[in-house]
C-alpha cells in the first residue's frame, strides 16, 4: 500500500514537473524526461524484484509514451554534440549528430519504444509485468542508446 502512494506521489510530481520545461530548454527537456524513463523503470524492476504489484506504475507508462512520442521533436540540430570524452561533463547533451543522418531511424526507435511502452502497461494494469518484460523494453531504449548518444 505505501509502495503505491510512494509511486502515486512521484508520478504527480514528475508530471508537474514536465510542463515546466515546455517553453524552455530542450536539452532540460530531454533530460527530465529521460530521468522519469529512468526513475520509472527503477520502480517497476523494484517492484518485480520484491514480487509487488505493479497496477500502480501502469499511469506512469503514460508518461513514459508521451515523452518517447515527443522524442524526435525534443532533439533539434543546434542541440546535438560530437561525442564528448568518457567522464566529461561540460552540460552538453550525449546525443550524437548521428541523429540527423537518420532521422527516420531514430524515429522508428522512438516507435518500437511507444510499442513496448503499450505492452509494458497492459502487464502493469494486469499485475504481470516480469523480469522478461523489462527486458525487452530496456532493449528498445537500448537500441537508441547505441547508435544515438555518447557514453
Amino acid at each position: 500500500m505505501r509502495f503505491g502512494i510512494l509511486a502515486a506521489g512521484v508520478a504527480m510530481a514528475m508530471a508537474a514537473a514536465m510542463p515546466a520545461f515546455a517553453q524552455g530548454d530542450v536539452i532540460a527537456e530531454r533530460r527530465a524526461g529521460f530521468r522519469m524513463l529512468g526513475q520509472t523503470m527503477e520502480a517497476f524492476t523494484q517492484a518485480v524484484n520484491q514480487r509487488g504489484d505493479t497496477r500502480a506504475l501502469a499511469p506512469r507508462v503514460d508518461q513514459m509514451t508521451a515523452f518517447i512520442n515527443s522524442l524526435p521533436n525534443r532533439v533539434p540540430t543546434a542541440s546535438l554534440t560530437p561525442p564528448q570524452p568518457q567522464g566529461t561533463n561540460d552540460g552538453q547533451t550525449r546525443a550524437l549528430a548521428a541523429i540527423d543522418g537518420d532521422r527516420a531511424g531514430f524515429a522508428t526507435r522512438a516507435s518500437n519504444a511507444a510499442a513496448a511502452f503499450a505492452t509494458l502497461k497492459v502487464a502493469a494494469e494486469a499485475g504481470t509485468v516480469t523480469a522478461d518484460t523489462l527486458r525487452t523494453v530496456g532493449a528498445t531504449c537500448g537500441a537508441c542508446h547505441t547508435p544515438f548518444r555518447a557514453r
